[in-house]
């Protein structure tokens, strides 16, 4: 694409109020002006015009909830999503163990009893008739559980005499003996150390190939919560001029005393990698059965979930974070988790420059505390794709509180910022079905809708995934619009998202993505 380029005859929602026109003018990587059939105007007359035939133009789709860095190490590893069955895992990973050395390790993720047609929590033992004598580590869904075999808890020293640690679970035969099954961070993150990262070069291609499904599927910024190496993986694509994206990263708390140390305040950084906040964890999730919760779990004696941290313990980090002018994200996924982060945030000052508190996806909420959201400004950040897919654990796990579940029009309707994203690699970077899930509430096809009071329009969910996670990071005066002297990033779609029948939503793609003014996903020859 030239320097000077001017699209015309197209539908443009440029997300700033309800301003919709039909030409758009780039200088190299930024807006200069838009406009109705601005191809007729003298001062554009230099510019090279590409006519869209009337196809829909947004705002290059922002996913607010990332772990990219991961996302991209993933793509390595075997994958059990959607997989029916722990015989079929099995054979996979029986499979992906087949093609390494004798002693690499097994990395994969996705498992899911509650996804297989007959549920089965899988073994340690399970897993060493597959694995030829390599140690294993399998992320389950939601990551917050991790099944691994025996040769990696003899690594990591994990027997029947190890205590149960803080904020988390190990799993236990009725002997005592783990079988395999780790809940939460505290609990398996001895062994995940010890698996070796991919080398320079294997990093590259990985990385290489989730810009690529990042492009395919119109995402040109990300929100992406990953750990101390991720920042330096993502600082030195920066200098190299090969990000790819624009990043608002958010270090994990486990970086506080660091950041405290060299004075690393929000909104360091540039164009393309800047500092938003620290990421915090109150809770677990729903698929582990550790989303802490008023309410026991369905068909458990007294389990309500796991405290990974207490409101006492967030207060203090917060207050860290807070020196610095950084917000905090905390995951909260159950309604007890989300009162405590409210809890922890109602004792802070006030943040500043745009620095906004946020619930990372506060999927379960009591209407007591939706007011609290609003009165603490509190952005809500939430994964539509999240609500089909667990539509089944919330009828066996909650019950009637999935009335209080993934409520996105009392969001709405209460004007509390909203800003959607998927929690990749959990479910896939796509926010065109992220908006089709909030929508429908139900998976492609199917008829069981989740409460369809809680769904919102498309015109409303796109603004979720544009301005909404701009407004989540204080940049809505530079992000999330197509407007002058904000970036060239741009999508054309398939249809006009707003107009299309719902039921076609899940059929929309992305037919050409522009991001920084370059044309970085053309299969069509748009451009």
């Amino acid at each position: 694409m030239k320097a000077k380029t001017l699209l015309h005859n197209a539908v443009i929602y440029t997300q700033a109020d309800s301003l919709v026109v039909n030409s758009i003018a780039l200088y190299k990587n930024k807006i200069i002006a838009v406009g109705n059939n601005l191809e007729h105007d003298p001062d554009f007359k230099s510019y090279t015009k590409i006519d869209l035939q009337g196809k829909t133009v947004i705002p290059g789709l922002t996913d607010a909830h990332t772990h990219l860095y991961f996302f991209a190490i993933s793509l390595g590893r075997v994958k059990l999503h959607g997989v029916e069955s722990i015989e079929a895992c099995l054979e996979k990973i029986r499979s992906y163990a087949s093609t390494l050395g004798k002693n690499e390790w097994v990395v994969g993720e996705g498992y899911s009893p509650d996804q297989f047609k007959k549920f089965v929590e899988p073994d340690k033992n399970m897993l060493d008739s597959v694995t030829g004598g390599r140690p294993a580590f399998i992320f389950s869904k939601d990551q917050h559980s991790a099944w691994v075999n025996s040769k990696a808890l003899k690594i990591a020293g994990i027997t029947s005499t190890t205590k149960e640690p803080e904020g988390g679970a190990i799993v236990r035969f009725e002997n005592g003996e783990p079988t395999g099954i780790l809940r939460e961070m505290s609990s398996y993150i001895d062994i995940y150390k010890k698996i070796p990262s991919p080398s320079k070069s294997k990093l590259q291609q990985l990385y290489k190939q989730a810009l690529q499904f990042a492009y395919e599927n119109g995402v040109t910024a990300v929100h992406s919560f990953d750990q101390k190496d991720g920042f330096a993986f993502f600082a030195e694509q920066t200098e190299k001029g090969k990000l790819g994206l624009r990043i608002n990263y958010y270090f994990p708390e486990t970086s506080l005393d660091e950041l405290l140390e060299h004075k690393i305040l929000f909104g360091t950084g540039d164009d393309y990698l800047r500092l938003a906040g620290v990421k915090i964890y109150s809770d677990g999730a729903l698929g582990s059965q550790s989303a802490l919760c008023f309410h026991k779990y369905i068909g458990s004696k007294d389990n309500f979930g796991i405290e990974v941290e207490s409101s006492k313990s967030m207060l203090k980090k917060m207050k860290k974070a807070n020196k610095l002018g950084f917000p905090c994200a905390t995951h909260a996924i159950g309604d007890k988790a989300v009162a405590n982060v409210l809890d922890a945030i109602e004792q802070l000052p006030a943040t500043h420059f745009g620095a906004r508190h946020r619930i990372e996806h506060m999927e379960l909420i009591r209407k007591k505390d939706l007011k609290r959201v609003k009165e603490l400004n509190v952005v809500a950040s939430m994964q539509p794709s999240h609500c089909p897919s667990d539509i089944k654990m919330i009828n066996k796990y909650w019950g009637k509180q999935g009335e209080n579940a993934f409520v996105f029009n009392t969001v709405q309707k209460m004007k509390i910022d909203l800003a959607f994203g998927s929690d990749a690699p959990i479910e896939p970077m796509k926010p065109l079905d992220g908006i089709a899930a909030a929508v429908l509430r139900a998976k492609p096809k199917s008829r069981e809708k989740f409460y369809p009071e809680q769904k919102i329009s498309a015109t409303e969910a796109l603004y979720h995934y544009t301005v909404g996670p701009a407004i989540a990071v204080g940049q809505e005066h530079c992000r999330g619009m197509l407007m002058p002297n904000y970036p060239a990033d741009l999508v054309v779609l398939s249809g006009d998202i707003t107009k299309i029948a719902p039921t076609k939503l899940y059929d929309m793609k992305a037919l050409a993505t522009i991001f920084d003014g370059k044309v970085v996903y053309d299969p069509y020859d748009l451009f």
